[in-house]
């Protein structure tokens, strides 16, 4: 029988630091956030091999006393509070003594401090178990250099994501905790290039700018809602500003970002009426709370908290969200609008290393206001198919076409039973199998006016990053200046589409986390469904036929890109059996 037994020091300090450094992001933020509780207004960050090799976060806060330094390390020790009302009443980021302690524990460790108090200040080097503290001569602030991250932990290293997604978590964490810290600057160094640049702000609306871009911060309401014990400030999306994705939704309780898994849920049922489904308004969302009616204790990162009344605060959220809807708007019709296009068409490989520029000749519009107009051309290109256009049409099966059913549902007589096909699924379906035919060679075209988007920095550098995601879709894209990016070069495919709305719907998909080709095959899926007839088009009898033939020929699968089915029987005998026959 095995005996209960105290674990040594070393091995309970691993296992705490597992739980509070789940990745080089964890450290980041924990020392980001020491930075900002000591009053810092410039915090720098430098990172090598994607925070594996070396983290450096610098700042000029008040320090730590050179009696102190020794305690730094220690588990549990801690300036942030003194006794059992602190823990009751936390209005700091950090509080229970516990970040340097794990990070000490899993990395080799140098803390460089000093106050204005004292002529010279503390070195303190941990690596191993073993701490050595010497003089240190600089300016007052704090300095702490994080090595070799979890080198003695090489399970932990098995489960990290790939450098280029750790990168990314380092980026996000360290906007996240810029946005409400709009009084610091921040920078981000990556592998000795400058990532991220963030002077001080004077105010919220500025640090937003400066995060997220002009154009974004045009396309928010700011809302304040407030009572005694709660107020609420809001950046919420205008109804024609909409994500692909919930990345754009940020929730603050007296400036800590937390996580809550519902928040999204009650910013779209204040949406619903404005918002097609699928897709998710923006929302930066700052909740001031007496720090008593909370309780910050409950998670090990302090990515949760626990609220007097929950359901109170729920439905602060939700009027928060439709004050902002009771002002004008417009409600967009369609997420992708249509836009005249001429075409000279190429190929591009993506095994090319470059794009051969076609002549200027051809021209693809960008242009982001032309209305939507229905698709009147016919389903396939002239050559495509040969069926003979006759109003009797039937198959070897002797089948009928009796016509469609609300501009939705081809039917189909078949003897004894009813044949319904939804020929925009269907037909979406089609387009979709011709495209990743084709995917070795993808047609592409030069834009006569390339196209400039501004992005947020974190979009920016998730653009950057992937470009050859981007370019195996037809898109050549270069940096430009400052968080903006010039398209060149863009897919033929995508020429109905404003292409700027394309670029950010693909990059809402790369922070899904789908890997190369499953982008590729989202790409090509949305731009089948975009280009597929759809349900109130009208359909030439030779559309009808060409599509049926196609279906009942077995030569597509019975379900569009997305998984819908779009065919249908209906027995004459069930007919029968509803009418009582």
């Amino acid at each position: 029988m095995k005996r209960i037994i105290l674990l040594p020091d070393h091995i309970k300090h691993m296992i705490a630091a597992g739980e509070v450094v789940e990745g080089p992001f964890s450290v980041v933020k924990e020392l980001v956030e020491n930075s900002i509780d000591a009053g810092a207004s410039a915090i720098d960050v430098q990172v090598l091999d994607s925070g594996l090799k070396k983290i450096m976060v610098r700042d000029n806060g008040s320090g730590i006393l050179k009696d102190d330094i020794a305690l730094s390390i220690q588990e549990h020790a801690t300036s942030k509070i003194t006794d059992i009302s602190g823990l009751q009443n936390v209005s700091t980021y950090g509080f229970r003594g516990e970040a340097l302690s794990s990070i000490s524990s899993i990395s080799d460790l140098v803390i460089l401090s000093n106050t204005d108090g004292e002529t010279m200040g503390s070195r303190l080097e941990s690596s191993g178990g073993v701490v050595t503290i010497s003089d240190f001569a600089g300016s007052r602030g704090t300095t702490i250099i994080v090595e070799n991250l979890f080198y003695n932990m090489p399970a932990r290293k098995k489960f990290l994501k790939s450098k280029k997604i750790e990168l990314r978590n380092i980026r996000e964490t360290i906007l996240k905790m810029a946005l409400p810290a709009y009084d610091v600057a921040f920078t981000l160094d990556v592998d000795g290039k400058r990532e991220i640049s963030l002077q001080a702000a004077k105010t919220q609306d500025e640090r937003i700018q400066q995060v997220f871009g002009k154009t974004i911060l045009q396309s928010l309401y700011i809302e304040e809602l407030s009572d005694i014990k709660v107020s609420l400030k809001g950046y919420l999306s205008k109804p024609e500003f909409i994500k692909g994705s919930r990345s754009m939704q940020y929730l603050y309780v007296n400036n800590r970002p937390i996580e809550y898994k519902f928040f999204s849920y009650h910013l779209s049922r204040a949406y619903e009426a404005v918002i097609p489904r699928g897709k998710y308004p923006a929302a930066i969302i700052f909740i001031e709370i007496d720090p008593e009616l909370i309780d910050v204790n409950i998670h090990p990162a302090k990515r949760e908290i626990k609220l007097f009344d929950q359901k109170y605060i729920d439905d602060m959220i939700y009027n928060l969200a439709s004050k902002s809807l009771c002002k004008p708007h417009t409600v967009p019709d369609s997420f992708f609008k249509a836009s005249p296009v001429e075409f000279s068409v190429r190929k591009y490989s993506p095994q090319e290393n470059s794009y051969p520029h076609p002549p200027r000749t051809a021209s693809l519009s960008a242009e982001k206001d032309q209305s939507e107009t229905p698709y009147t051309g016919t389903l396939f290109e002239s050559g495509e198919v040969s069926i003979p256009v006759n109003p009797d049409f039937k198959t070897d099966r002797g089948l009928k076409i009796l016509g469609t059913l609300f501009d939705t549902y081809i039917l189909i007589e078949d003897d004894d039973k009813l044949l319904l096909i939804d020929f925009h699924a269907a037909h979406e379906r089609m387009e979709y199998d011709k495209l990743m035919a084709n995917r070795g060679e993808i047609e592409y075209q030069e834009l006569i006016f390339p196209v400039s988007i501004d992005l947020s920095i974190d979009d920016y550098r998730l653009v950057t990053d992937n470009l050859e995601i981007f370019s195996e879709t037809g898109f050549e894209i270069e940096e430009f200046s400052d968080y903006t990016v010039i398209v060149r070069s863009a897919p033929v495919i995508a020429g109905s589409y404003k292409i700027d709305e394309l670029i950010k719907n693909m990059i809402d998909n790369i922070k899904e986390g789908l890997k190369s080709n499953d982008l590729v095959e989202r790409f090509y899926s949305l731009v089948a469904c975009h280009s597929a007839k759809r349900a109130g088009d009208k359909l030439s009898r030779t559309d009808m036929e060409t599509l049926t033939r196609k279906v009942l020929d077995g030569e597509i699968e019975l379900r569009c890109p997305h998984g819908r089915p779009f065919f249908f029987t209906i027995n004459q005998t069930d007919l029968e059996r509803i009418f009582k026959r």
